[in-house]
């Protein structure tokens, strides 16, 4: 893959991005309605989002989230129909923000998917610290259920096709199924750091060397055959 191919492999990873931008909650659902409406819907997910990481799926209620926001729970009912829809909306928000990180990255300036790429997994695993209760919680009620589970799949799928592109562009000579390998090996020594850093304790040496190699542990991953 020459110049071309990488300009071309950043155009369709832009377009992903800008799709997912525009279909988060928050913009999605306040699209058509008045500004009033556009702060309730932003209030209702951000307390979503406390109730959902206080109390997990099982204790998440549109009461509960109605009362956490400040309204009515007839509002809350309004805009969600059911539990499994708000949560489903607060996940969908809660990960859009990686979206949001991944267009600031892109807009860095960097010229290298590879060097985008390990942008991308060092702040997967430095975000750990701040939101593994979030992971916790989500993994949590993906195995409440074969619908919570394809839920969570679908929402890691543009997640998965972001890494996949760029890896792709950065190893344009390996076979498809070495770039599927690439993948998940990445995916997987991320996802991994994540939940020995949301176990703690916040001082474990060795999680916090993990951390500051981490970088180098995805080259290790993208460019070995």
């Amino acid at each position: 893959m020459g110049a071309d191919g990488t300009r071309r492999t950043i155009a369709e990873i832009e377009t992903l991005l800008n799709e997912k931008r525009m279909a988060r909650p928050s913009v999605a659902l306040a699209a058509a309605r008045s500004p009033k409406a556009a702060v309730t819907i932003g209030q209702i997910l951000a307390a979503g989002h406390r109730v959902f990481l206080r109390d997990g799926h099982s204790g998440l209620s549109l009461r509960k989230v109605a009362d956490e926001a400040g309204v009515a729970v007839g509002n809350v009912s309004y805009y969600f129909e059911s539990k499994r829809a708000l949560i489903e909306a607060v996940l969908c928000e809660a990960l859009a923000d990686y979206i949001e990180e991944h267009v600031k990255q892109l807009g860095a300036g960097r010229e290298s998917p590879l060097d985008i790429l390990l942008d991308a997994v060092s702040f997967y695993v430095s975000n750990a610290r701040t939101s593994s209760p979030l992971f916790f919680h989500m993994w949590g009620y993906a195995a409440s259920g074969p619908e919570a589970m394809a839920l969570i799949r679908n929402l890691y799928t543009p997640i998965g096709r972001y890494i996949h592109l760029l890896v792709r562009a950065a190893r344009p000579e390996a076979p498809e199924a070495r770039v599927r390998e690439i993948v998940l090996q990445l995916f997987s020594l991320e996802e991994g750091v994540k939940v020995f850093i949301g176990l703690g304790p916040d001082d474990n040496e060795a999680l916090a060397t993990a951390e500051t190699h981490m970088r180098d542990l995805a080259r290790r991953i993208v460019t070995a055959d």
